[in-house]
């Protein structure tokens, strides 16, 4: 999967505003014939192998975290070769998904009434064609071209990170870095055409999604104003335009904030870590000074605080790479329902001490670390003697300051 390093928070309304936009107004229908229903590929993750396909759904994408599928139609499949009939209503030109048993999916667009797809089910790879509808036509073939290319990008960035980890000379690390950054270059390049190419507001909108993951600021706000100039009159892509703007608002006062908040004197950087003594999961009393000698990232998270878990990632990379080199993580949650911590413990793969009084905002810590006006996710790092030498490392600026301190 292509890194994702900024506008992760446009990802998920750019398809809901999608799905949610239909241009071709009235009723809508897509055919299905399908083959291989008793023999299937089993392409589902985490699930009972499936013996043989019964059924499929059509949907409205239900792509956002506190978005649920609209369900527009199902129906029975009876044999191992046959035809069956969906229904869909719509306003505008819109997205909607064709869920089989298996987890194979079709992706399709209502820019005609009547849409043709033909699937083997026995597949996992180019599984299906779709004819009758252009905007559905595109969207496959989009996302078996960008496949590929995202496969370069992604070994392209193994290759970079393998010469990385195993210190190999600075001149095959540069080579290996201008063959990753020419990848995404020719992934964003063919992101850009097809975004040029399409007449087709959901293909726009379908794309913009895949563009933010590697698009710059500034590519990704060209292309959303390509978009809206081609445009100007779906409700959708209006949408998606106003929210993109307000999100730019918000993340520059966020900004503002961050730099007032920095422009003060540094709370912690240069004091002695106060003794902090809180319960783990098992009710043993954890001090920050019991791990003197070490490197110590303590870290102020919680599993309902969505930044935190985002940022999570980040502290698992810093915590494998530098663990065998003096250097661990105390975590502390503001955490109130002790099963709901844990279990976002295990998720995210957090290996390292864990400590709660499970008292959310109310927990003494935050009195403590005085952290209650810039929030969570929030840490500090402390040296091998108790001394404070950093505070609120996010994302590369952790993994940085720890190459910088453990040399």
């Amino acid at each position: 999967m292509l890194r994702k390093n900024y506008l992760f928070l446009i990802v998920s309304f750019l398809l809901i505003t999608a799905c949610n936009s239909k241009s071709s107004a009235g009723r809508f229908t897509v055919q299905v014939t399908y083959k291989n229903a008793l023999h299937p590929a089993f392409v589902g993750q985490g699930q009972i192998p499936v013996t043989k396909v019964t059924k499929v759904q059509m949907s409205a994408i239900p792509f956002g975290l506190e978005n649920s599928p609209v369900v527009m139609d199902s129906a029975k499949l009876i044999g191992d070769n046959g035809k069956i009939e969906l229904t869909g209503t719509g306003k505008e030109e819109g997205l909607y998904q064709l869920v089989f048993d298996n987890g194979l999916i079709v992706l399709v667009s209502n820019d005609a009434n009547s849409i043709d797809v033909n699937i083997d089910l026995a597949k996992k790879d180019e599984y299906y064609t779709v004819t009758g509808s252009q905007a559905s036509q595109q969207m496959r073939e989009f996302t078996s071209a960008y496949t590929e290319r995202s496969a370069k990008v992604d070994r392209a960035f193994a290759e970079m990170d393998s010469l990385k980890h195993f210190k190999a000379e600075d001149s095959l690390i540069m080579a290996a870095t201008n063959e990753k950054n020419n990848q995404i270059k020719q992934i964003n390049d063919f992101i850009k055409e097809f975004i040029s190419k399409t007449n087709h507001p959901s293909v726009s909108l379908f794309i913009l999604g895949w563009a933010s993951r590697s698009f710059t600021h500034s590519e990704f706000e060209t292309a959303l104003n390509q978009v809206v100039s081609k445009f100007p009159t779906n409700a959708s892509v209006l949408d998606l335009k106003k929210t993109y703007d307000l999100q730019q608002a918000q993340m520059a006062e966020m900004q503002r904030r961050q730099k007032e908040y920095e422009a003060k004197a540094s709370l912690w950087v240069g004091k002695m870590a106060p003794d902090l003594a809180l319960p783990d999961a098992n009710g043993q009393i954890k001090k920050i000074s019991s791990f003197r000698g070490k490197y110590l990232l303590v870290d102020f998270w919680a599993s309902w605080c969505m930044p935190c878990r985002q940022e999570n990632p980040n502290v698992v990379i810093a915590f494998n790479e530098f663990k065998a080199k003096n250097f661990t993580v105390l975590g502390v949650s503001l955490d109130k329902d002790k099963g709901q911590w844990l279990q976002a413990i295990n998720d995210d793969g957090l290996a390292w001490t864990h400590v709660s009084d499970l008292m959310y905002w109310d927990s003494k810590v935050v009195s403590l670390f005085n952290f209650g006006e810039q929030g969570i996710p929030y840490n500090i790092l402390v040296d091998p003697n108790g001394k404070i030498i950093a505070e609120a490392l996010r994302g590369d600026a952790l993994e940085a300051k720890l190459a910088e301190v453990l040399k």
